[in-house]
C-alpha cells in the first residue's frame, strides 16, 4: 500500500522501519497513533485509516522480529483484518512462521520462543497479539514449509477436520510481512490451488459464511426482556469477509481484500452482481461504523470491542445497523439455498 496524502502516517512508517531497539519501536507506533488523530480530525474516510492503520501494524511486526530474532530461518505472516488491509481501532495481530525446511527439532523450539520474543515487544508498544492464538510462537502456526504444504491438503480434503475450514481462511488471508519479498503470498498460493481442487472444501466453506452465529435482538425481544446487545462484528461484519472470502477462492482468486474479492467473484459470477454491489456497500457502512464506535476507547486506552447496545445508539443510526444486517443475513440465506439445491458452481 501506497500512503497517498498522509505525511503523518508515511513518516511514522519510516520510524517503525528505522527501529533498531523496543524505545525506537514504540516511539514509531507513539508517531502512527498521533497521525490517526490528526487523519481522524481531517476526516479521512475509515476504509483509508484503515488501510493505513494496517500498514502500520504489519510493519511493526517486522520491525518487531528485526529487534527480537534477527536473521533466523523463517518467513513470518500476518492473517486476518490486518492483513486484508481492514483493521480496526485495537486490532490484534495474527501471525504465522513457515520455518526453512532444513530446520530441526531442536531449532525449531528455539524460534518458538524467539516468536514469544517478537510478541513481547509488540506487547509493550500496545499490539496485541490474536486472541484466539493464532501466534507464530505456537507449534500448529510455526511450521517447515512442506508441514504447512501437508497441512493444506488435509485441511482441504477434509474440511470438518482439525479445524479445516478455519485453517483454510486463515492461510487464505496469510499476507507475508513486509521484506518478504517473492515469498509475500507463497502460503495464499499453495492453499488457493488446493482449495480449487476440493469441492467439499468450497461447500463447506459456504455453510461455514452463512452460518448465523450472532443476531440482532428483535424489538419484541428488546421490550420484553431488555435484551438490545449485539455483537456488529459477528452479526453483520463476519458474514460479508467470509461470503467474499469463499467467492474469491471459488474463482480462483488469492486476492486479500474483501472489496478487492467481491469484486473477483463478480467477474467470475461465483456471486451475483447486484448481491455483491450490496454487500460492499454493506461493508463499506459497517467499516465506518466500527471505526466511530471503536476509535474513542482505543484512543484512550480503554478496553474496546464490537458489543454494542441498542438502546446507546441513535435511532437514525440504530435502524441503519438493522438494515444493513438485514441485507446480509438476506444474502446469506439466498446462498445457502442455491448450495442446497446445487446451484452453485462447485458445490
Amino acid at each position: 500500500m501506497t500512503i497517498v496524502g498522509m505525511s503523518g502516517i508515511a513518516a511514522s512508517l519510516r520510524d517503525i522501519d528505522a527501529a533498531s531497539d523496543r524505545p525506537g519501536l514504540l516511539a514509531g507506533v507513539d508517531t502512527a497513533l498521533d497521525a490517526v488523530r490528526a487523519e481522524l480530525a481531517a476526516h479521512t474516510p475509515a476504509l483509508t485509516l484503515a488501510g493505513a492503520w494496517s500498514e502500520v501494524l504489519r510493519h511493526s511486526v517486522a520491525a518487531a522480529i528485526r529487534v527480537a530474532a534477527p536473521g533466523q530461518p523463517w518467513t513470518w505472516y500476518l492473517s486476518g483484518s490486518v492483513a486484508r488491509g481492514e483493521a480496526a481501532p485495537g486490532s490484534d495481530v495474527e501471525t504465522m512462521a513457515v520455518l526453512h525446511d532444513d530446520v530441526d527439532d531442536a531449532t525449531k523450539t528455539v524460534l518458538l520462543a524467539r516468536a514469544a520474543e517478537v510478541h513481547a515487544v509488540l506487547d509493550h508498544c500496545g499490539i496485541r497479539g490474536d486472541a484466539n492464538g493464532v501466534l507464530a510462537s505456537r507449534p500448529r502456526f510455526c511450521r517447515r514449509m512442506r508441514s504447512w504444504a501437508e497441512g493444506v491438503e488435509q485441511w482441504t480434503a477434509d474440511p470438518a477436520a482439525d479445524r479445516g475450514v478455519v485453517m483454510t481462511g486463515l492461510l487464505a488471508d496469510a499476507v507475508g510481512a513486509p521484506g518478504s519479498g517473492a515469498s509475500a503470498s507463497a502460503l495464499r498460493t499453495i492453499n488457493g490451488a488446493a482449495f480449487g481442487e476440493s469441492p467439499l472444501a468450497r461447500r463447506s466453506m459456504l455453510q461455514d459464511a452463512t452460518h448465523r452465529r450472532a443476531a440482532f435482538p428483535s424489538r419484541l425481544r428488546m421490550f420484553t426482556n431488555g435484551s438490545d446487545t449485539v455483537d456488529v462484528k459477528r452479526a453483520a461484519i463476519d458474514p460479508v469477509i467470509k461470503i467474499a472470502r469463499w467467492g474469491a477462492l471459488s474463482a480462483g482468486s488469492i486476492e486479500v481484500s474483501t472489496l478487492g474479492r467481491l469484486d473477483a467473484a463478480a467477474a467470475a459470477n461465483t456471486l451475483d452482481a447486484e448481491d455483491v454491489s450490496s454487500l460492499r456497500e454493506c461493508f463499506e457502512w459497517l467499516l465506518r461504523y466500527r471505526w466511530r464506535h471503536r476509535v474513542g476507547p482505543w484512543l484512550r486506552q480503554e478496553r474496546v470491542d464490537d458489543a454494542v447496545s441498542l438502546s446507546d445508539v441513535a435511532p437514525q443510526e440504530r435502524a441503519m445497523l438493522r438494515s444493513v444486517a438485514r441485507e446480509v443475513a438476506g444474502i446469506s440465506r439466498k446462498l445457502t439455498y442455491l448450495a442446497s439445491t446445487a446451484s452453485l458452481g462447485g458445490t
